[in-house]
């Protein structure tokens, strides 16, 4: 008997992720877990937006890195939802930044893809509960890049090397612009905003812009007044 079995009544999923093998073999473990009474399947953050405009899942397990995008930039819509659903972002990666740019984001825990099926059972289940739910072997790394962020304020950051342009652009995206209203504030191309971002990317020691905005609130930077 499934470690939910004993206490969850008609729970929903969504499913949003772009690997198919991934959702059809997860999708089909959900399933059989008594008590779950439906699971589906967006593969991008355009079609998880068009579901839930028609359906109410009680949880959302989305991918961290999707095809071209982020799964982080579903959270905001979804905050704005009546009755927002929890949310465990997965992913193969164990980056305490991208970890903490989530929850920051809004997400309720962080479930690792190469985990057991019983580790993401017990990450719903303290989900569903009301609490944030981290994998034993990242709540470490998470908490010391917590308590080590002030202790790290008077060193020196990656911020200190940028060009103006490039500080005008961080403090855009950390002001919660996506790439192409960047490029609209800044009357540049998106191109040019690509090569900026990837430029800070690279800087930080990040792989994504949403640890890249992370870091770069730690550093002190702040969104235009």
């Amino acid at each position: 008997m499934s470690a939910l079995s004993t206490w969850v009544a008609g729970l929903s999923v969504l499913l949003v992720d772009d690997h198919q093998i991934f959702t059809d073999v997860l999708s089909a473990r959900l399933s059989a877990v008594e008590g779950v009474r439906a699971v589906e399947v967006a593969s991008s953050v355009t079609v998880a937006r068009a579901l839930l405009n028609t359906t109410r899942p009680d949880l959302i397990l989305l991918d961290f890195h999707l095809d071209g995008h982020e799964g982080i930039e579903l959270l905001d819509h979804v905050a704005r939802l009546e009755h927002p659903p929890r949310v465990i972002m997965t992913s193969s990666s164990f980056d305490e930044n991208e970890v903490i740019a989530s929850l920051r984001a809004g997400a309720h825990g962080w479930a690792v893809k190469g985990h057991s099926f019983d580790a993401l059972l017990t990450g719903i289940s303290e989900v569903l509960h009301g609490r944030t739910y981290l994998p034993p072997v990242l709540v470490g790394p998470v908490l010391r890049r917590l308590m080590n962020g002030s202790a790290t304020d008077a060193e020196p950051s990656f911020v200190d090397d940028l060009s103006p342009r490039e500080h005008e652009v961080l403090q855009l995206l950390v002001a919660g612009l996506s790439r192409a209203e960047v490029a609209e504030q800044l009357v540049v191309s998106p191109n040019t905003v690509r090569t900026h971002v990837q430029n800070l990317l690279k800087t930080a020691g990040v792989h994504s812009t949403l640890a890249l905005v992370a870091a770069a609130r730690e550093a002190g930077v702040e969104a235009p007044q």
